[in-house]
Formats: structure tokens, C-alpha cells, sequence
């Protein structure tokens, strides 16, 4: 909405008040309740369409609503008739929104949760793609040296065609005169609605495959065109309404995003800056790129009042083990609403950008639903680790990075409540970590190689579905994926078929190993501990270790 009403010159209040009383003086002057109301709006946006029409900025919140309405009018979103007999319309409401360029910007939503299951809505999955599958296009494009850019679709959601017959109230304001009784048929999806973003989603890669391109089975998110001239592989990530191209060839890019541009009111965003918060930076002449999440993490620092902590050198503190128990009191309500809330912000730094934080997070996440005092200090802890690493990133070198190799590892019985185990592993490709896990083993393992051979089958797993991801978008692996392991035990398990005293329990879906490796698809090597860079991942290392093994994942600074 680039033509979208903006801010006049008048300067907003950073920390508005809100008045209960009837008046208050300022200065020599006494406020009535009318100004003083005028007053509470400034600073924030309002909250329904009323408040929007009585602030003080309400000549511009009007202008903003046509601009709204007259493109859903231009994109035939609906058309008035009369309800029919038995159904129910879907309600609906303004949201409001002053954008930080000064942009007044209203969008009509509808109320989702007024709709009805079977009647007005039936699938409701939409895909998008995954942060590992963005990470391994990234380290290709920095080995590859390919062009990124990206593309933002302005009203993305309008443009889906709609299945069901809904009924939509008219929207508050603009109600049309002499057809009050009448209700909107909608045509075309809008945001709020439960199909919404399905319905975009089909409709988009509807014009993809037409331009030749084929959604991968790998991720559902990414779309691949294999060209003719032999320019490479043209790659088109999506993540609802973001479009991100790769491709070898400028030429090839710009030709596609003419083409999306011919069907969609679209922003040319150039080349790629930033992805969903994760910041991109690129050295092209040395293809060198790198990724962080300075700003979010800043912001969370700052939410949660911990930027004037003293920054620690590792996730979690020495001796954190014996805390990672069960609470056995129970929890407020106030206290399990914040521990999840910075528990699902430490998780969002975790899987886009710092694997060094794995274990801590994905321990603490387990004991979201009654968390104790102890685990609240401990996520905090983390938190005050990653303010004296906020500048930490992950690095990817297109010049003497390594090929694409993974490392496994594992704990014995860590969890004291019932006697689990830790998976970790990591995947590096172009010398920076690419994806990474750190898991509760699902069954109990009797001996530490047991252990360290389920670890083994869930690296193995993900290896088998690079393959399968790097053969779409026409890359041909002739070699086995390198795996490395430290413990002979469980390498010599996977390489023999072996069935006795001590092994005869493990559950079949774990040999699987065995027939990744007969086919040629991955190859297992033993590693020294002292090198297995997927130690941090199933348990709390010291501090020279961590900066050792995070230096051996790409990761800079932490």
C-alpha cells in the first residue's frame, strides 16, 4: 500500500496515558473529559473502528478505510445479495495500524472464529517452507554464488479464489445506503478467514507451475524451474505472502519476477536483506554470507527487561543439571504465560540462527507447562548469554568451504525425571551449520552405544532427506553422505547386522541405518569426542569448548 495516507507532520507521544478520570489539570489549564480522551489515542493505534473515528487523527484513519475499500471493490472481492435462508454471516472488524514510515494503514478483517466448520470452511493447511531448507539454499548460494532477491505481493490474501459460499457482514462505515439489510457473497478470500491462506497459496502455485515450475516433495515451500540454457536451477521459496529467487542467472530472476509482477500488485525488495527476522549479509567477491538475528534478539533483551544483565559466557551455568527437574508446587498462571512467552522467543532464535543455545532451550521447553522459579532464572540465564553474543552469526564460505557432511551424538540417561536420553546432531556445508537438533530420545536406552545408535538413525534420517532435497533441485550425489559418530560401538551396531542379548530390543525403525548404508546413501566415520562438533548439542559444555565447537560450526562471535 505505497499510496496508502500517511502522517502529516505532528509528532506522536512515546508513552501515552490513559486518563480514568473526568478532567486532570495541566498546567494552568483544566482538560475535559472529551480532550483528555483525544489525548489517550495519541501514541497508540486505536482499536475499532469508533475509537478510529473519534481520535485525533480520524480524517486520516477515514482515507486509509477507502484505500482499503476500494481495492477489495477493484479486486471483486464481494458482491451484495440477500442471506439466504439458514445460514449465518462471518462478522467482521477494522484493524488499525500507523506503519514506523508513517503510513496510515486500516485493513478490513473478517472474525474466523465466527466461522462454521463443513459450511463455511473445510481444509484450512497451507504450506510454507522451512528454515533448514533456507539455510542449505543459502550456504548453496554462497558456494554457487548465486543471485538472491526477493519479492513482497501487496494483498497477497485477496487474491485467492474461494471454494465455499461465505457470507460476510458489510463493513462498519460503509454500509451501503439503501441495501442495509443485504450481506457481502465473498468471491475472493480476505485476511481473518481460516481458508485465507490456503486459498492464496493454491492460487500462487497455480502460476508457478504454469511458468514451468515444480514444487519440490522435500518442502513443499520451495519451487524449482530447471531452464533450458543451461543457466542452473531457478529456486523460489515462499513463505505466505515473501517470495525469495535464486538462480545463477540475473536475467533468468529478473524475467520471473516481470512475470509475477504481470499477475500481481507486487514490491521489488531487490536483493535479499532479510528473511522473517534473520538478517542476511553477503560478500560477494569472496562469497562469504552471513545470517544473524541482532535486531530480534535486541528486542527480546529488551522485553524482558534484561538489557542491563551481566552477560554470561555459556547457555547454562555449571551444575543447571540437578535444576532440569520436574516443579513439584505448581505454577501461576501469570508465571507459566511468561516462562512460555520467553521460552517461544528463545526457541525462535534457536531454530533460525543459534544452534549454540540447542540444548539449553530445548530442555527448559519441557517444562513449559509448570515451570519452576529455577527454570524461569535459567531461561533468563540464556537470555543473558545471548546479550553478550548478540552480534554472534553463522557463516557460510563459498571459497574454501567443506562439502555437505553431518555429526551425531548423544547423552546417556541426563533426564533425571525419567532416566531419557539427549539426540544432538548438526550438518555443516560450506564450513557453517546448515540444520541442527537437539531431542528427548522417545524410549529409554539401556547402554550408552544404544543410546548413540538412535542418535546415529535420526542423523542418518535427516542425510536421506538432503539427498532426496539436492536431487529436485539437480544436484547428483554419486557419493555417500559422510556421518561421523564417536562411539565404535554403536558404528559397529549399524555396520552388522547384529541380534544379541543387548541389542535384540531395539525397535526396528532404528535399523534403518542399516539400509541407508547398503545403498550407498550415507558412509559412517568414527570421530574423537574432542572433535564432535555435536557435543553442545546433549549437554552443557564449559566455556572454551563452546567457542571451539561454535567456531567449527560457522558460528561468529559467540
Amino acid at each position: 500500500m505505497d499510496n496508502a495516507p500517511r502522517r502529516s507532520g505532528r509528532n506522536r507521544v512515546p508513552n501515552p496515558r490513559y486518563y480514568n478520570a473526568d478532567y486532570e489539570v495541566q498546567g494552568n489549564r483544566q482538560l475535559g473529559y472529551a480532550e483528555l480522551l483525544a489525548a489517550a489515542y495519541v501514541g497508540r493505534d486505536p482499536a475499532s473502528y469508533a475509537e478510529a473515528m473519534r481520535s485525533p487523527d480520524s480524517d486520516e484513519w477515514s482515507k486509509a478505510c477507502q484505500y482499503e475499500i476500494d481495492a477489495l471493490d477493484k479486486n471483486g472481492t464481494w458482491e451484495l445479495v440477500d442471506l439466504p435462508s439458514g445460514r449465518k454471516t462471518v462478522k467482521s472488524k477494522w484493524v488499525f495500524k500507523l506503519k514506523a514510515d508513517g503510513r496510515f494503514r486500516a485493513r478490513l478483517v473478517a472474525k474466523g472464529f465466527t466461522q462454521i466448520p463443513g459450511i463455511d470452511f473445510d481444509e484450512t493447511f497451507s504450506p510454507i517452507a522451512h528454515f533448514e531448507s533456507l539455510r542449505l539454499l543459502l550456504a548453496l548460494a554462497a558456494l554457487e554464488d548465486w543471485e538472491i532477491h526477493q519479492m513482497d505481493v501487496k494483498l497477497a490474501f485477496l487474491n485467492g479464489v474461494l471454494e465455499e459460499e461465505i457470507y460476510m457482514e458489510q463493513p462498519q462505515g460503509f454500509i451501503t445506503t439503501g441495501q442495509e439489510t443485504k450481506v457481502c457473497c465473498l468471491r475472493k478470500a480476505i485476511y481473518g478467514l481460516k481458508q485465507a491462506s490456503r486459498a492464496w497459496n493454491l492460487q500462487f502455485h497455480g502460476v508457478l507451475v504454469g511458468l514451468g515450475f515444480k514444487r519440490t516433495h522435500s518442502d513443499a515451500g520451495v519451487y524449482v524451474c530447471h531452464q533450458q540454457e543451461g543457466d542452473g536451477p531457478l529456486i523460489v521459496i515462499l513463505y505466505v505472502d515473501d517470495i525469495t529467487i535464486l538462480g545463477a542467472s540475473l536475467e533468468a530472476v529478473k524475467r520471473l519476477k516481470a512475470n509475477l509482477a504481470k499477475r500481481y500488485e507486487m514490491s521489488d525488495l531487490g536483493e535479499i536483506e532479510s528473511y522473517l527476522g534473520v538478517h542476511i549479509t553477503r560478500d560477494r567477491p569472496n562469497r562469504c554470507l552471513q545470517i544473524d538475528q541482532a535486531g530480534y534478539m535486541c528486542d527480546v533483551i529488551d522485553r524482558f527487561g534484561m538489557a542491563d544483565a551481566n552477560p554470561n559466557k555459556t547457555p547454562l551455568p555449571a551444575g543447571a543439571d540437578v535444576l532440569l527437574v520436574k516443579y513439584d508446587g505448581e505454577a501461576s498462571s501469570s508465571d507459566v504465560k511468561h516462562y512460555q512467552s520467553l521460552i517461544g522467543s528463545l526457541l525462535y532464535v534457536q531454530i533460525g540462527t543459534r544452534p549454540d543455545i540447542s540444548f539449553a532451550v530445548s530442555r527448559l521447553a519441557q517444562y513449559s507447562a509448570n515451570p519452576s522459579p529455577q527454570h524461569l532464572r535459567l531461561a533468563q540465564y540464556v537470555l543473558s548469554y545471548l546479550l553478550g553474543t548478540v552480534d554472534a552469526c553463522l557463516s557460510y564460505d563459498g571459497v574454501n568451504g567443506d562439502g555437505l557432511h553431518g555429526y551425531s551424538d548423544s547423552s546417556m540417561g541426563d533426564h533425571t525425571d525419567d532416566r531419557h536420553s539427549t539426540s544432538g546432531y548438526v550438518f555443516l556445508l560450506g564450513n557453517g551449520a546448515i540444520s541442527w537438533s537437539s531431542r528427548k530420545q522417545r524410549t529409554i536406552a539401556q547402554s550408552t552405544s544404544e543410546a548413540e545408535y538412535m542418535a546415529m538413525t535420526d542423523v542418518a534420517n535427516q542425510a536421506v532427506w538432503y539427498r532426496s532435497f539436492l536431487a529436485e533441485l539437480g544436484y547428483t550425489m554419486d557419493n555417500p553422505i559422510p556421518l561421523h559418530g564417536n562411539n565404535k560401538g554403536a558404528i559397529d551396531l549399524a555396520l552388522n547386522p547384529v541380534t544379541g542379548r543387548r541389542s535384540k530390543h531395539i525397535d526396528i525403525k532404528h535399523h534403518v541405518i542399516r539400509e541407508y548404508l547398503e545403498k550407498g546413501e550415507i558412509s559412517l566415520m568414527h570421530t574423537p569426542t574432542a572433535e564432535m562438533v555435536a557435543n553442545g548439542f546433549t549437554k552443557s559444555l564449559l566455556c572454551a569448548l563452546l567457542q571451539h565447537f561454535n567456531s567449527d560450526m560457522g558460528l561468529n562471535g559467540a
